[in-house]
């Protein structure tokens, strides 16, 4: 580095500094396909990195997320893909397509029947609007384009007078379009009250979901308390962490080491350079790794904060990611001749690793072994070691 830092400007050197050269045993360069996150190749992300070289485009795919998304029957998610993609067969399309006379609407004959007039402005769905929809926010729910409109009205609204708005909007549009065929081809029966009608069919699809997933808890969090756990008799924990500033930014590591009392054993902060948090992560896993190893410690449980890492490290990862070199330097550390447990641990319980991270980044490039406590960090020491414990909400 000192040889070719004239040559580089600095943001490059920070890059270059968290990169592992060498390997471990039997890693070899791999090539992997910066358009995933995996390091796989796929057709998307090449006509993605190719649309990104020419002129630019509208990322949709958080439109379409969100479309299939909401709360709705199958057939009603599919008819809003329809929409989004403009693919509606209306009097303006048909006319197109030489397949009709006219483009003007055959139930208001006001104006051109587009997707937006059919789903919105139309006297015949407007007066419903009218009354589903606040006084307030009318004026930006009739200006909206149609994809500005399909977009804001699928997200769940802040105003829990308005719970459920997503759901309630996806069927009157479903049924807004039912109507509009039935009355074309003369099979349109009597409602007496359309609003109330919309209304009902989304509670009925709320209920409908409410009865399937009874029982799951599906997004119910509960408050449990955390606290940092004391390892058994011989055994020692490694607390490790890692953070990017920007996701890839400036980045740092840090781990501590501690026995059964919870006593320090040894510790390091590691100023890594410019990377992205995941990185970051694993090279907390391996210097904490190191540190336990050089402490003698020959029983470790291993605690780290992010699930993707455990998850890395526990089940493996393709040769192609561009993690795959890091993880296979940590995978060997483990397969030597000691025990170690991996485990995940929420934040509350790996305070004395994240309590590094102001230190950490005070430090110049590189590693600092830290033989003691820092006095910065020394209170949350004192605080796992007494089982001071913090409440989380935790997802059943």
């Amino acid at each position: 580095m000192g040889r070719i830092s004239c040559f580089l400007p600095e943001k490059l050197l920070l890059r270059l500094t968290a990169v592992v050269l060498g390997g471990g045993p039997g890693v070899a360069d791999t090539l992997s396909w910066s358009g995933t996150e995996n390091g796989e190749f796929t057709v998307g992300s090449a006509y993605s990195l190719l649309m990104e070289e020419g002129s630019q485009t509208q990322d949709m795919e958080r439109f379409f997320s969100r479309i299939w998304r909401v709360l709705a029957p199958e057939r009603v998610r599919v008819f809003l893909w329809l929409v989004g993609n403009q693919a509606i067969l209306t009097n303006v399309e048909r006319a197109r397509r030489h397949m009709g006379d006219t483009d003007v609407c055959q139930v208001c004959r006001g104006a051109k029947e587009t997707i937006i007039h059919v789903l919105r402005d139309c006297p015949a769905m407007s007066g419903i609007w009218l009354r589903l929809v606040p006084a307030r926010e009318r004026e930006r729910f009739f200006t909206r384009s149609l994809l500005e409109w399909l977009y804001e009205n699928l997200h769940q609204k802040e105003d829990p007078s308005r719970g459920g708005w997503p759901t309630l909007f996806a069927m009157s549009i479903w049924w807004g379009w039912k109507w509009r065929c039935m009355n074309v081809f003369g099979e349109l029966r009597p409602c007496r009250d359309r609003v109330r009608f919309v209304r009902d069919m989304a509670a009925e699809v709320g209920a409908a979901y409410l009865k399937v997933n009874a029982g799951r808890n599906l997004g119910e969090r509960v408050e449990r308390q955390i606290v940092w756990k004391k390892p058994s008799e011989r055994w020692a924990t490694v607390n490790t962490d890692g953070a990017s500033h920007g996701n890839p930014g400036f980045a740092t590591a840090r781990g501590v080491v501690r026995d059964g009392e919870g006593s320090w054993l040894g510790g390091f902060a590691l100023n890594i350079g410019v990377c992205s948090a995941p990185l970051a992560e694993l090279w907390g896993v391996y210097y904490g790794l190191v540190t336990a190893w050089e402490r003698g410690v020959r029983r470790v449980v291993l605690e780290v904060e992010s699930k993707l890492v455990v998850g890395f490290l526990q089940s493996g990862i393709r040769d192609t990611h561009p993690l795959a070199f890091l993880v296979r330097l940590c995978q060997g550390f483990i397969a030597r001749d000691w025990l170690v447990r991996v485990t995940h641990v929420y934040r509350e319980a790996n305070r004395l690793a994240d309590g590094l991270a102001n230190y950490a980044f005070t430090l110049p490039i590189g590693l600092q072994l830290l033989d003691d406590c820092p006095a910065s960090v020394n209170s949350i020491m004192v605080e796992d070691s007494v089982g001071t414990s913090f409440p989380r909400n935790i997802r059943l």
